[in-house]
């Protein structure tokens, strides 16, 4: 007899082993077609291993001796808001140099609010993504959609970060780009308001950077398993969550997986767009949960010995089911 969680494996191994379909985007460009076929290619027999941030990218290089195949990057200082306060970013720079090593990269945009940082003592101005940073209003600015002052700047952070996009798409380099992540939590000011006024602004930065700035490089990955707050298989190439467990903790995140197959359907690749303690791949393998790829944030989450250690990084990165830039098994750009 079939226990819950095996039937779902079982499911989910079965559904990975072939499951393929286009680009949301119908005008994606070859190299960004290529790069979910390869996403989708890997699901269900290898996991593609991931780092955020460059300094972290290059220590695990360095004391493991293996590169991830992703690198993770934040569109953040490139925010209006924040380069009124004197940001500098190379994220574009660091793409379109990891492109050409052979790599992917997932871009994330931690995104400062168009107005109203509160700036204190408690809650300085680069803390202006979070709700409690902001007295911005999602709710109120999309209620006066193309009237009101808030919409407008909204629509200036979009087209700002659509010319940063536009120098990738025009290195054509494919990018896996997660926009207005975790909104579920609340604690970022685009999921402050309920799904509501989230789902309308996903479906405005999605326009506005297709139709409006003809922007096609992009792999559209949404990053929730609330059914309330999913913007849909139609407006998602990859589904992922992000998850934060107790350091130390390699376990493979079944519960995690089942939610997010419900809410997809089975129908989008799975993957984990930010994690703490990464996966172990041989439970991975064991329990059948093909989470196409996993990315371990940086600083402490990696290099602190507690969350991954680096013995644990050593064989986890030589695993052959896990994919990297120049380890046991590359990745195929």
């Amino acid at each position: 007899m079939f226990t819950r969680l095996s039937l779902f494996s079982l499911v989910a191994s079965t559904l990975a082993a072939g499951l393929s379909y286009d680009n949301i985007d119908k005008a994606a460009t070859p190299r960004a077609k290529e790069l979910l076929k390869y996403v989708q290619s890997q699901y269900g027999s290898h996991y593609i291993s991931g780092q955020q941030e460059l300094s972290s990218l290059e220590w695990v290089k360095e004391n493991i001796g293996v590169t991830p195949a992703i690198l993770g990057t934040d569109l953040m200082n490139y925010s209006p808001s924040g380069v009124a306060h004197g940001t500098k970013s190379q994220t574009i720079e660091q793409a379109i140099k990891f492109d050409k090593e052979g790599g992917i990269n997932a871009l994330v945009w931690h995104w400062y609010a168009p107005t109203c940082l509160l700036n204190t003592e408690k809650e300085p101005w680069y803390k202006g993504f979070y709700t409690e940073g902001t007295c911005f209003n999602i709710a109120s600015a999309l209620g006066r959609r193309g009237n009101g002052t808030d919409y407008r700047l909204l629509i200036r952070d979009i087209d700002a970060i659509a010319i940063q996009l536009k120098r990738l798409a025009d290195a054509d380099v494919p990018v896996l780009f997660r926009p207005l992540h975790e909104p579920e939590g609340g604690w970022f000011w685009w999921g402050a308001h309920g799904p509501a006024p989230f789902k309308k602004l996903w479906d405005i930065v999605y326009d506005r950077i297709t139709r409006i700035h003809n922007i096609h490089n992009i792999v559209w990955v949404c990053n929730t398993a609330d059914s309330q707050w999913y913007p849909g298989n139609d407006k998602c190439d990859i589904a992922t969550i992000d998850y934060y467990g107790k350091a130390g903790d390699h376990g493979a995140l079944d519960g995690k997986f089942d939610e997010l197959l419900n809410v997809t359907k089975s129908e989008r690749v799975l993957a984990l767009a930010e994690v703490g303690s990464i996966p172990d791949p041989e439970i991975q393998a064991k329990e059948n949960l093909p989470w196409a790829y996993w990315m371990a944030w940086n600083d402490e989450f990696v290099k602190d010995g507690k969350h991954n250690s680096q013995q644990f990084l050593k064989d986890t990165f030589n695993n052959k089911r896990v994919v990297s830039l120049d380890g046991t098994t590359k990745v195929k750009n």
